[in-house]
């Protein structure tokens, strides 16, 4: 019996070349190509309209508070120091008793003083007498006889003398010049009052005075009466309004001297302390947008202006800038346009958006 040439493997090529021809399902061909194509995603943004207003200008600088009425409180006189009544950061009323000297020397030099006095007036009553006058008559007196007895007596030096310690007993007690906080308090009780430069410091802290400088060219933005915000680094929950209440009529360094008035009746402003101001001016007629709305892209600023949910790329010029606000120079944008200001940074031309409701 004759065997076939036909061998096995060339079967199994037949059969695969069969399999592969036949087209897949239709159902095969609808998931590849849901595969192959993903929709893109409305990106979430919030928008803020383009306005036409006026503009507010900021000028910003740094500057020193200080308290607007501030009081040296010396030693008059030099003596054991008896008491001190008062502590730093004390509240204390104009004439209140800060601290007590040794009065012992002082009412001795006033007793020595009261008894030459007593003295000189017996004098100077016994020298009117030769002269026919009484010492209640001193009004009917020749001035140079009236001159010449007081001086001969030792009445004016006596007269002098008493004065002088009756002040210097009077010193004894320190009392506060001005309403205020006790500052720089350097006496301490039973030490020489000798050992210090002075008492204290009374600071009058209901108002401030703050001085700051301004470059010359930027002499135009303040003027008296102009308000100002200030800002302690110290205290960043802290915001006072003041007012400037001179600007220096000269320039040094290119610098220019401006002082303003800081009301602080709260008394949460110390003398020294260190803040920011902002000097505002308002420009009117400008196209203003959110500064979040401006990016940087191939070193052109752009912002995005969102149209029926698709954001439209846009280059600007702009101009004058402050802390929240920038103005656009150019005729990029018009009053009642919507700039993106949020989720913008990813975004590119023609990218679809959903606008949040705010």
């Amino acid at each position: 019996m004759k065997h076939s040439n036909f061998s096995p493997f060339i079967t199994f090529v037949f059969v695969y070349l069969i399999i592969s021809c036949t087209p897949p399902p239709a159902n095969a061909t609808e998931d590849l190509a849901k595969k192959s194509y993903v929709e893109k995603q409305a990106v979430k943004v919030s928008t803020e309209q383009v306005k036409k207003e006026a503009f507010s200008r900021e000028l910003i600088s740094n500057g020193t508070l200080t308290a607007k009425e501030k009081a040296v409180v010396p030693f008059a006189v030099n003596e054991q120091i008896s008491d001190v009544r008062v502590s730093e950061g004390q509240q204390i009323e104009a004439g209140g008793l800060l601290a007590i000297l040794d009065a012992f020397t002082f009412k001795k030099r006033l007793r020595d003083a009261q008894n030459n006095y007593d003295k000189s007036l017996i004098d100077f009553e016994d020298l009117l007498l030769g002269y026919g006058y009484a010492l209640k008559d001193t009004a009917s007196v020749a001035p140079n006889i009236l001159k010449m007895c007081r001086i001969r007596s030792g009445f004016n030096t006596a007269s002098s003398a008493l004065e002088e310690a009756e002040r210097n007993l009077s010193h004894t007690q320190i009392t506060a010049p001005i309403s205020g906080v006790v500052s720089n308090l350097e006496a301490k009780k039973n030490n020489h009052s000798s050992q210090y430069k002075y008492c204290c410091q009374i600071l009058d802290n209901s108002s401030m005075e703050l001085e700051f400088h301004v470059l010359e060219g930027e002499l135009g933005l303040v003027k008296k009466d102009q308000q100002v915000e200030v800002f302690p680094f110290a205290l960043p929950d802290i915001h006072k309004t003041g007012t400037i209440l001179s600007v220096n009529p000269s320039v040094e360094n290119g610098l220019v001297k401006v002082t303003a008035g800081i009301p602080n009746q709260s008394g949460s402003l110390i003398d020294g302390m260190s803040v920011k101001i902002l000097v505002k001016s308002n420009v009117p007629g400008c196209i203003v947008i959110p500064k979040a709305a401006v990016l940087y892209r191939q070193n052109r600023k752009v912002v995005f202006v969102h149209r029926n949910g698709i954001a439209h790329w846009v280059y600007v010029e702009t101009g004058m800038e402050n802390s929240t606000h920038i103005c656009i120079t150019d005729n990029s944008l018009l009053p009642g346009e919507e700039v993106i200001v949020s989720n913008n940074l990813n975004l590119a031309h023609e990218s679809p958006v959903a606008v949040s409701i705010q």
